[in-house]
């Protein structure tokens, strides 16, 4: 896999704002490393690996600053790094995934390396902070992404006038569901300013829109589970004491919806919860319905949003 690409593609696939200078200079930052990589192997001159070090870490410094600008809402401009680093951890901003790179390339590479001037760096340490700090910008960038889908999906709600609803009468995973329609109707409708085009979108403008329409909903992403291994939901949803894990596709072929079942039957026992939704987003799809699949994990209400294949129709793509 070339990251460099992937995460050149991944920004420049960000809507313009304040945000995409600075993630330009992240992402030139690691090319320049990935040179001087190369031409320290080619001249077998060991300074030019501190030199990786010190461009990732200006990756890594960058990348937390234009986090902070769209994921805090704060203009990081006069902030110090060090209190930028206290709030994305204190306030658990990043997800489980994205925290534990973020903690894993600040004690590995940027404190060791700041606060020791003798310190040397051989190639494979050089290389191992290029994969280390790329994999935390990739991660960084999805979620900056997933942010301000987020914001577009609300926004655009609040000048449709979506009225929100507030009602516990429903039953929670019924509701789960009809905003899920809801919101796929509105979205197609609409003519959003950040178009779906990743799930890190999908989840992201999901909970946009759910915040307005359904505030009595509380909704997390990115969330770790452990039972006899990591299990990483893309939403989970609660009402109180109740438990939703929320798997999303982008899609709508059967394949899809059999692993979409599988992944929640594992989910919902390691979150202990007892609802389950697998919604299967199509971008030209305005009609959706429900079922229920068969065999579901025993004590969960699982539930198959997709979109409706009618007589003599073949599934959309997305």
């Amino acid at each position: 896999m070339d990251l460099l690409a992937l995460i050149r593609t991944k920004v420049e696939a960000l809507p313009e704002g304040p945000h995409r200078p600075g993630l330009n200079s992240v992402y030139g930052h690691i090319e320049i490393a990935y040179k001087r990589l190369l031409q320290g192997e080619k001249d077998s001159d060991d300074s030019f690996f501190a030199d990786v070090i010190y461009r990732t870490n200006q990756a890594f410094e960058g990348g937390i600053k234009e986090a902070y600008r769209v994921l805090a809402g704060k203009d990081p401009h006069r902030m110090r790094p060090y209190d930028i680093e206290q709030y994305l951890e204190n306030e658990e901003v990043f997800p489980d995934r994205v925290l534990g790179q973020f903690k894993n390339y600040r004690s590995d590479w940027r404190n060791a390396s700041t606060h020791d001037h003798n310190l040397y760096f051989g190639k494979d340490e050089a290389f191992l902070a290029i994969v280390s700090v790329s994999a935390f910008v990739k991660m960084l960038v999805d979620q900056v992404s997933q942010e301000l889908a987020k914001i577009a999906a609300r926004d655009e709600a609040v000048r449709s006038g979506i009225v929100a609803d507030s009602s516990k009468q429903t039953k929670f995973i019924d509701k789960i569901t009809s905003a899920f329609q809801a919101f796929s109707r509105h979205y197609s409708a609409s003519s959003p300013n950040i178009p779906i085009e990743t799930e890190t979108q999908l989840i992201g403008a999901i909970s946009g829109f759910l915040s307005l329409s359904a505030p009595d909903l509380q909704i997390t992403t990115g969330r770790v589970f452990r039972a006899d291994r990591p299990y990483y939901t893309d939403m989970v949803i609660t009402r109180g004491p109740e438990v939703a894990v929320v798997e999303l596709k982008r899609g709508q072929h059967q394949a899809l919806v059999d692993q979409g079942i599988a992944q929640l039957a594992e989910y919902s026992v390691a979150a202990r919860a007892q609802n389950a939704i697998l919604f299967l987003y199509n971008t030209k799809a305005t009609d959706y319905e429900v079922s229920i699949p068969e065999l579901p994990p025993i004590g969960v209400d699982m539930r198959v949003v997709r979109p409706r294949i009618t007589s003599g129709t073949t599934a959309p793509s997305s």
